[in-house]
């Protein structure tokens, strides 16, 4: 159908690059990709090669991050991310693409929770990569948002937090996604997002475990890396099994990003999932 390789999508916090590879969406299910923050759609470079002939895939880069531009930074949150997804996947039906499969890491793996709430047509599955908002919100946690989110603060901790979060850098693409996550500090405007992102954290709507169980009807699988340092399964298992009571969980020998880390194991662990979402003959 002639689909170009990247659409832009306008929405109140910014004009939104959706980055289109793959198949056409009329000959293939969809497979959506929400990347962490900081990050964009590059940090699923490793395994949108293998997953290309079998999907028409959609790779977001949230406001500030990317290509995409960003109003105003200081309006940036959390749930924002979560409103720009819903609008991208409206936008994306406008250009033949159906239901979703979709891929979210970290507060990628928030803003699809919520896109499976508002827009439940249009998800046929979740596979929640460290999701964020399942973690206690207590006094400890918000105070360490608020922490983060100072602007000192921030412009310190970025590096060294991804880092950490990323382990080696040797394995698969995690150094390219050091790389860029190094070039935060030296951008006003992509660590204006990075900390507001943090500071919106605080927010009660993030805490997921709150309202209960959800997502009665979407199957979900959720793949934790069990040597996260920054987002430990521990502290985040009961909040999943609280809100997310039947779905599947699959801990691995990983970091943050298991898909750029250890992308053979990525794929090996989700592939029956993805198969089953989409409909596909094993």
């Amino acid at each position: 159908m002639g689909l170009p390789e990247k659409l832009t999508v306008p929405t109140p916090h910014g004009d939104i690059a959706v980055h289109l590879r793959g198949r056409s969406p009329d000959e293939a299910p969809g497979l959506l990709l929400l990347h962490a923050n900081p990050g964009d759609h590059r940090d699923f470079d490793e395994i949108v090669p293998a997953l290309a002939p079998d999907w028409a895939i959609a790779a977001v880069d949230w406001p500030g991050y990317g290509a995409s531009t960003v109003r105003d930074p200081e309006l940036i949150s959390i749930d924002a991310l979560a409103g720009v997804t819903v609008q991208v996947v409206e936008a994306l039906s406008r250009c033949g693409f159906g239901a979703f499969t979709v891929i979210g890491n970290s507060a990628g793996g928030y803003a699809a929770v919520r896109l499976a709430e508002r827009a439940p047509g249009r998800v046929r599955g979740l596979v929640l990569v460290q999701p964020a908002g399942f973690a206690p919100r207590n006094v400890l946690t918000r105070a360490f948002f608020r922490f983060v989110a100072n602007p000192v603060v921030a412009r310190r901790y970025v590096v060294p937090n991804a880092r950490m979060y990323l382990g080696p850098l040797d394995r698969g693409g995690v150094r390219a996604i050091f790389d860029r996550a190094r070039a935060i500090p030296g951008d006003p405007v992509r660590l204006a997002v990075y900390r507001r992102l943090w500071r919106s954290f605080d927010d009660p709507r993030f805490d997921l475990p709150a309202g209960g169980p959800v997502l009665p009807d979407v199957p979900v699988l959720v793949v934790w890396g069990r040597n996260d340092p920054s987002n430990p399964w521990l502290i985040n298992r009961r909040g999943i099994a609280a809100v997310l009571p039947r779905a599947e969980v699959q801990v691995i020998s990983t970091r943050h990003e298991p898909f750029a880390e250890a992308p053979g194991l990525f794929l090996e662990t989700v592939r029956d999932f993805l198969t089953a979402s989409a409909g596909m003959r094993p």
